[in-house]
């Protein structure tokens, strides 16, 4: 048997699924098996199958053909987003013991389509193999212990387009965090300036917040995301803070003094927000498919 995946869609956060398209074929002696009838796919929430050719061949095998399209039960880690890269799985498992049925590999004509279906993702690292699958269960008869069950595992890695991504993803907090970098540049006793700006970044950050939460479940386990959270609120503080003791010191009279905090302040961080934000995305660019 052997499979040629069209591609990959909607990999849902939220719902641990993805949708996957594929040819599969079959070619058996004997007329008693149905492999359509007896086909197992692990995991799969939701499945259409639709036969597209069924002959005899010459040498007396059956041969059989079928288009599927699943939706398949997957683990995501999130932690890289939006780099994210997943090693993606598609388990055919044979509903009968070992002794009765094996799956051998068309490894040849098993194949990643060279031009995939699979919006905002790219496909790479296609391979298909055989694995004896074994259960810790019995299943209520004792003589079924240690009973493997033939199963081809399709699996390819589907690596998130990220820069672009990244950048529609994470706009609210960039613009956030410019909008802190210019109220620098504003004269520190003008409060009233300053508190519009951190009032516009605030409203840009809380927005994106929600709109990436909205997309993924990133709340808890993606590092990136939450830190460029956390960033863009500790620069809207920081500024603010900033503000109000430029102008206490204006007030005082201590312009000199106002200056120079305001713009140490400023480029202190500016360069700590670079370098922890590109800390994180190393570690996101650098990370392996989960």
């Amino acid at each position: 048997m052997g499979v040629y995946l069209y591609g990959i869609q909607n990999l849902d956060y939220a719902k641990y699924t993805f949708q996957a398209n594929f040819e599969i074929w079959f070619r058996w002696r004997g007329d008693r098996y149905d492999p359509l009838a007896n086909m197992h796919i692990v995991g799969a929430r939701a499945l259409t199958v639709t036969p597209e050719d069924r002959r005899k061949l010459a040498d007396g095998e059956n041969y059989l053909v079928a288009r599927v399209d699943a939706v398949i039960n997957a683990k995501f880690d999130t932690g890289a987003f939006p780099f994210d890269r997943h090693r993606l799985a598609i388990e055919v498992e044979s509903p009968f013991e070992d002794d009765y049925l094996t799956y051998q590999v068309d490894a040849e004509a098993s194949m990643l389509d060279p031009d995939p279906f699979t919006q905002g993702w790219r496909l790479s690292g296609f391979r298909v193999h055989e694995l004896r699958r074994q259960y810790p269960t019995n299943f209520g008869l004792k003589e079924r212990v240690g009973d493997r069950y033939s199963t081809l595992i399709v699996e390819v890695v589907a690596d998130r387009i990220g820069w672009r991504i990244a950048v529609d993803h994470f706009i609210g907090f960039i613009v956030c965090v410019l909008l802190c970098l210019i109220g620098y540049l504003i004269p520190a006793n003008q409060l009233g300036v300053r508190g519009s700006l951190v009032t516009t970044a605030t409203f840009a950050a809380v927005g994106n917040k929600y709109v990436v939460n909205s997309l993924t479940e990133t709340s808890l386990s993606a590092p990136l995301a939450n830190v460029a959270v956390i960033t863009s609120f500790a620069m809207v503080l920081i500024l603010m803070i900033t503000s109000i003791r430029c102008e206490r010191l204006y007030e005082a009279g201590e312009r000199t003094r106002a200056t120079r905090l305001n713009r140490n302040v400023g480029v202190a961080s500016a360069v700590g927000y670079v370098v922890v934000m590109g800390y994180f995305f190393w570690r996101a660019l650098m990370a392996g498919p989960t």
